[in-house]
């Protein structure tokens, strides 16, 4: 299973921005490496709270029985009101990981892309924000699909997903994110 996996679903739970364009890997090195800005988020796009500094608690839990847990410092910056970039250091998997939450306004959804290589993942997220709940869907490589359902509150998200290997389940993931209080 590729790194990038598990925290998809970690690092978009809060997404928000405008699409524009599709996102291929040179897009998506462009935009995670632009400086953050102080733009306000466009309106629709200011739904849950956005925390520039927060810790993610992801548990694994694979069919198999063997269980992970971590702890993963996250980070997130805004860009032109029309896009967030999540970064989180996973010593799990030894590396860091990144993604782009933007608005479609096609698909009346947010957008959430990770880059794997030279591959880029894409998943969809839709959220209901009278009662502060969201769900998500993404399928990519390798027959997996994800599906995760969460809450969110002013001091805490927490989410649910399954993951799916070739119709099967594959593992679950239960991230509780919070933000980090400043020093």
């Amino acid at each position: 299973m590729k790194p990038i996996v598990f925290f998809l679903s970690l690092l978009f739970a809060t997404a928000a921005a405008r699409c524009q364009g599709q996102m291929t890997p040179d897009r998506f090195r462009e935009i995670a490496a632009t400086p953050g800005d102080n733009t306000p988020l466009q309106p629709q796009l200011a739904v849950a709270p956005l925390w520039t500094n927060a810790t993610a608690t992801v548990v694994l839990t694979y069919q198999t029985g063997r269980v992970f847990t971590e702890e993963v410092p996250l980070t997130a910056k805004t860009i032109g009101g029309k896009y967030i970039v999540f970064t989180a250091q996973s010593e799990l998997y030894h590396q860091t990981i990144t993604s782009i939450s933007t608005f479609d306004d096609h698909a009346l959804a947010r957008k959430i892309y990770g880059l794997s290589g030279e591959t880029v993942i894409e998943a969809t997220l839709v959220c209901d924000s009278d009662r502060k709940i969201f769900a998500e869907t993404s399928a990519y490589g390798d027959g997996l699909q994800e599906i995760t359902a969460g809450s969110y509150s002013d001091t805490q998200t927490t989410e649910k997903t399954m993951v799916y290997r070739n119709g099967l389940l594959y593992l679950t993931r239960e991230v509780k994110t919070r933000p980090v209080k400043p020093q």
